[in-house]
């Protein structure tokens, strides 16, 4: 007889900055690009984009990247994915930005005063294992100890399959705007802000 093999599971940690470069590679891979394209407008001449983020993530205490604000999951030794996250502040006045962001400020400020996910990312080699929904569990306890009732995340519309784990762990849609298209972007769509009451 056949034995049913047991469920795989993740452990957290605190992010440390030897684990920088895989935080700059999981922000670009939950922002599909975003990071990558932002960091390269800051870059001077002859400068990657991934340097310039892995200095921000490593250094820039005051960012939200920062890697204190990150939780990496490891699975048999290995660090397959992470989450980053932060209690949305209310808007402070207009803000100005790249028109690639705008939206994303938008629906933050509609958000502001919640625990918002702003990466969640796995390595692709260690995906469809119920990773995901562990990132997003870990989200909803680091929420609830910031005694915070609501969860939040952005999801573009042009990502189904992100938006159906996103719905399955309880999520819903709050608002929506158009997505900005940027150099190398997923095709025009929106950006989605969901929610998850934690009450």
């Amino acid at each position: 007889m056949l034995s049913t093999p047991a469920p795989q599971s993740i452990a957290f940690r605190s992010a440390t900055p030897e684990d920088c470069t895989h935080l700059v590679l999981l922000a670009d891979m939950a922002t599909r690009r975003l990071t990558s394209f932002l960091w390269g407008q800051m870059a001077t001449p002859g400068q990657s984009a991934f340097e310039v983020g892995r200095n921000i993530i490593r250094n820039d205490e005051s960012h939200f990247t920062h890697f204190k604000n990150w939780r990496v999951a490891e699975h048999l030794g290995r660090l397959v994915g992470g989450l980053n996250g932060y209690v949305i502040p209310e808007p402070s006045g207009p803000v100005t930005a790249i028109e690639a962001v705008k939206p994303l400020n938008e629906l933050k400020a509609v958000a502001a005063g919640t625990f918002y996910i702003s990466s969640a990312a796995i390595y692709p080699e260690h995906q469809g294992k119920g990773f995901g929904k562990d990132l997003l569990t870990e989200a909803e306890r680091i929420a609830r100890a910031q005694h915070r009732d609501r969860l939040t995340l952005m999801v573009g519309s042009f990502n189904p399959r992100a938006y159906g784990l996103y719905q399955k762990a309880g999520f819903r849609e709050w608002d929506r705007r158009p997505f900005t298209a940027f150099p190398g972007s997923d095709v025009p769509g929106e950006w989605i802000l969901m929610v998850k009451d934690l009450t």
